[in-house]
């Protein structure tokens, strides 16, 4: 990552080099799979909505939050330090040579106030595909009035789309700016097999027989894909305090259990985007239609 890591909330050099001799060592879990733990129902608040605070901006840069670990509350380091009910005066000098307050006092983390320092990523948890609705794709139709049918070329231009919803938020329809931040972190068109938005002509040849009095057209159903990502947040640096220490007590563990990736089963995000052939065009299932013609 280019973005600096904030080790801990008082985001000051001279803290940071202090922790060093202090820090305590994360304890030793049973497994810490690459691909995270879900930790819905294992907080009394609502983690759906945490990682939607934690990653709502689906970016992969360095991030630092103090949270409340008992009402899932979270705000950004930079904005809650040395601020209440975040943040308290306690008596000792500061190791911050940057410290704003007077000798003798420091800054402290409020109790069940917490920073957690980390980066998300945006696996993929699942994909299917699935035909859109069925619509009108030749510029031209066939009637048969005595001749039979014949070739009928589909060459309408066909606009591909992509777009992404989020389950949880106020407009679960992920805007264009988050869309492309999305696509940035994960590569649409190579990792998902997505395409990017742009008008193809289709140039194909398809015959058309419609009986006698019958005009033929030709529809198609686009055959699109979505892929389905819980986003995960990667811990770095986990800090806590005893509502006095300065420092605190820092692992690289989510709350100090072990497990550095954590998700919600609730919080997704659901991408999709036309499936192209081989040769680029989209792929659509085409079905041959007839109505009354004209033969007059």
């Amino acid at each position: 990552m280019t973005h600096t890591i904030k080790r801990y909330a008082t985001a000051c050099a001279a803290v940071a080099t202090a922790i060093a001799g202090v820090i305590a060592s994360a304890p030793v879990a049973d497994a810490n799979p690459p691909s995270g733990v879900n930790i819905r129902g294992k907080e009394p608040f609502n983690t759906d909505t945490l990682m939607s605070k934690l990653c709502g901006d689906m970016s992969g840069a360095d991030k630092s939050f103090v949270f409340n670990i008992n009402t899932g509350q979270i705000v950004d380091s930079d904005k809650a330090y040395g601020k209440a009910p975040y943040y308290h005066i306690a008596a000792g000098a500061s190791r911050s040579v940057h410290s704003d307050l007077p000798y003798g006092e420091h800054w402290a983390l409020t109790n069940g106030w917490e920073v957690v320092v980390g980066n998300c990523e945006f696996p993929q948890s699942s994909t299917w595909t699935w035909y859109d609705k069925e619509r009108r794709i030749s510029n031209d139709s066939v009637t048969n009035c005595g001749r039979g049918g014949g070739g009928l070329s589909v060459n309408e231009s066909y606009a591909t789309t992509r777009g992404a919803s989020v389950s949880i938020g106020v407009n679960t329809k992920l805007s264009y700016k988050l869309t492309d931040q999305l696509s940035a972190e994960i590569g649409f068109s190579a990792s998902y097999s997505w395409s990017w938005s742009k008008t193809h002509t289709l140039g194909r040849t398809v015959t058309v027989n419609p009986s006698y009095g019958r005009q033929g057209y030709i529809d198609a159903r686009p055959l699109k894909r979505t892929v389905r990502i819980n986003p995960v947040f990667h811990v770095q640096y986990y800090n806590w305090s005893d509502g006095q220490s300065e420092v605190g007590t820092v692992v690289h563990s989510w709350r100090g259990r072990g497990y550095s990736r954590i998700w919600s089963y609730g919080y997704y995000v659901d991408t999709y985007a036309d499936v192209l052939n081989g040769d680029g065009t989209p792929a659509m299932d085409y079905v041959v239609r007839d109505k009354p013609g004209n033969c007059k």
